[in-house]
Order: structure tokens, then C-alpha cells, then sequence
């Protein structure tokens, strides 16, 4: 399934894993605005991440099948902040066609 590639992309920053189960015109909603963001600024956000001190931690498939795949992992930004993030992707012809994320932020770690 997907997960192994996503996971992939965060634990070795291999950005190949990762686009080569997305679809190129993904649907991306974002829950803290309920906008659309442009698949190609989100890749290049998600990327950066992945390149930076930043990093993912605890990253877990809570559900995959042909149909939804949902992630969830803790988010660590190079400044310090955590966030708890959620992904639900929606799968088409074995790509991610669709995400919907959110996120809770946590206090810093000690």
C-alpha cells in the first residue's frame, strides 16, 4: 500500500517515494482555513520540512485500504513548536488524489 512510501519521504527524505503516489493535481484541503492550497506550494512546504532541522516523529498509518489512507504523526518545526497532524487522503486509480489535514499544537518539548 501507500503508507511505506509516505513514510519513506518523511523518515529519508525521499521526495520520489512521495510523488510517486500523488497525484499531480491533489485536491489539498487545509482544516484550519477549510481553503485549497496549491499542490505544488505544499509539496515544496512539505519538502522543506523534510531538508530542515525539522522533523516527524511517532508517524502511524491508522487506516489503509484502496480507498483512504489515514496518518497520523507529530510535527516538529526547527523552532521549536510541535503539532500533532492528521492526514486523510482519498485514493483514485492508486494515487492520493484528495487530503484533508489538521493539526493541534503540543507544548515544546523538554
Amino acid at each position: 500500500m501507500h503508507f511505506e512510501k509516505y513514510k519513506k519521504f518523511w523518515e529519508e527524505g525521499d521526495i520520489e517515494a512521495l510523488t510517486s503516489i500523488i497525484d499531480p493535481d491533489i485536491e489539498i484541503i487545509m482544516h484550519s482555513t477549510g481553503g485549497a492550497i496549491d499542490p505544488d506550494l505544499w509539496m515544496k512546504r512539505i519538502t522543506a520540512v523534510v531538508v530542515s532541522d525539522a522533523y516527524a516523529e511517532n508517524i502511524r498509518c491508522l487506516y489503509e485500504n484502496d480507498d483512504i489512507m489515514i496518518v497520523h504523526q507529530i510535527t516538529n518545526a526547527a523552532n521549536g513548536s510541535r503539532d500533532a497532524v492528521m492526514y486523510v487522503f482519498t485514493k483514485k486509480n492508486d494515487m492520493l488524489v484528495r487530503l484533508e489535514t489538521g493539526a493541534t499544537p503540543l507544548a515544546p518539548k523538554e
